[in-house]
């Protein structure tokens, strides 16, 4: 369904584009008529103009006679008067009709052969006869010659284009605001897509782990029932004991569900007291020694920090530091190597866990502390969680007024670097 809905407004994208491109080509088109209706009505009002303008029309007349008798190239010395002259009378021309860009000019005899130039004169790029007015009887009488005045505007489509601001922009910015919402419409369904994803990963997760301690619930307590039909009380106590087991792993899974909820909408409150947080550290990674000493891994220790005071909620904070660990030792590569280090960063503490585990590529770094994300190989999630660990740590560190992130890269172990402002 969505990759229909994107190719519809690709489709539809392309079409605006198109018949856009279209009304701008027709627009440019009837600009483009329209200035040379206007540069013609110039041209043809300074040929008026010179009617009554003796003086100028004696200069443009005198261009030709010395040219044609002394062979002389005016371009090589220009009457100043002349063109200065002539460059009036086309900027006022041009600003009586609205035309304000830059242009150059030419004066040549019936045979192209140039007898003036100025503006923006370039030989090799003017295009003699685009724009072009024959002075006629006034220069004729003069002169008995024909001189004519060629005119160019520099940049014409720029100036074009910038008549047609008023179509342009608008259009440019309407389709930003199209594209715009096409590229947050995909991010949403990409966004929606991978939230699918996860959740129904969350749900199988959260399905299998509470099927678990059910299953051994619901088997135990047959059994617990036949051994009290049959009289046989000598073991009853282990099954008991192993009830209860399965019952605080039930229960376990249910508090980290319904704990990370209440964080998540607020419906907490941190009880935060004046604490040793090594003592905190030290306390958590006794819980964790006989399970490392199991895996027969190590943890070293090196507090380094010299402000040992962290107002924090001991029980919450205890914890952050007990889902690290645990993370570190359920994604070892062997035998676990465990750091933790504590160091002062000016006005911040700053707490590293670092692991000699699996590592996490940096495509999933942005993505780690999402709720219910978790690292995958391939289809498969080789170790049990809910993808909630992570996400907890986050709430309760970023609750302390802290931040949190990773370094890692795959198969080089992690380490996760917590500061805190002291």
């Amino acid at each position: 369904m969505s990759r229909t809905i994107i190719t519809f407004i690709i489709v539809s994208l392309l079409g605006l584009i198109v018949i856009q491109a279209g009304l701008l080509n027709i627009g440019l088109q009837m600009e483009k008529e329209n200035y040379d209706t206007e540069v013609k009505a110039v041209l043809y009002s300074i040929r008026s103009h010179l009617i009554t303008d003796r003086e100028l029309s004696q200069q443009i007349a005198q261009l030709h006679i010395d040219w044609k008798e002394k062979g002389v190239l005016t371009a090589d010395s220009l009457p100043e008067q002349t063109v200065r002259a002539l460059d009036t009378l086309l900027k006022e021309q041009l600003a009586k009709r609205g035309i304000s860009a830059d242009f150059s000019f030419a004066l040549t005899d019936a045979k192209n052969q140039l007898l003036l130039n100025g503006g923006l004169f370039n030989a090799e790029a003017f295009p003699f006869n685009q724009h072009t007015v024959r002075f006629g009887s006034s220069i004729e009488a003069l002169c008995n010659c024909n001189v004519l005045l060629h005119f160019h505007q520099t940049n014409l489509y720029s100036y074009l284009f910038g008549q047609l601001a008023y179509l342009l922009v608008p259009s440019i910015l309407f389709f930003l605001l199209i594209l715009g919402g096409f590229s947050f419409l995909i991010y949403n369904l990409n966004r929606q897509k991978r939230l699918l994803t996860i959740k129904n990963d969350f749900i199988n997760n959260l399905t299998h782990e509470l099927k678990t301690p059910v299953f051994s619930i619901s088997l135990l307590t047959k059994v617990f029932k036949e051994r009290l039909k049959q009289n046989e009380t000598d073991k009853l106590e282990n099954y008991l004991d192993l009830l209860e087991n399965e019952n605080e792993k039930l229960k376990g899974h249910i508090d980290k569900v319904l704990e990370l909820a209440s964080l998540e909408n607020g419906k907490y409150s941190l009880q935060k007291e004046v604490c040793d947080f090594h003592e905190i550290i030290n306390e958590a990674a006794n819980a964790f020694s006989l399970k490392i000493e199991a895996a027969q891994g190590q943890l070293v220790k090196n507090f380094q920090s010299v402000k040992g005071q962290l107002l924090i909620d001991k029980d919450h904070f205890k914890n952050v530091i007990q889902n690290l660990l645990d993370n570190a030792i359920k994604y070892s590569n062997g035998n676990p190597s465990i750091a933790i280090s504590t160091q002062n960063t000016g006005d911040k503490l700053s707490i590293a866990i670092s692991d000699n585990g699996i590592g996490i590529a940096p495509e999933h770094h942005r993505h780690l502390f999402d709720k219910f994300y978790r690292v995958t190989t391939g289809n498969l999630h080789s170790i049990k969680g809910f993808g909630l660990g992570l996400s907890y740590v986050k709430y309760i560190v970023e609750a302390h007024g802290g931040s949190i992130r990773v370094q890692s890269k795959q198969n080089q172990g992690s380490t996760f670097i917590m500061e805190f402002p002291i």
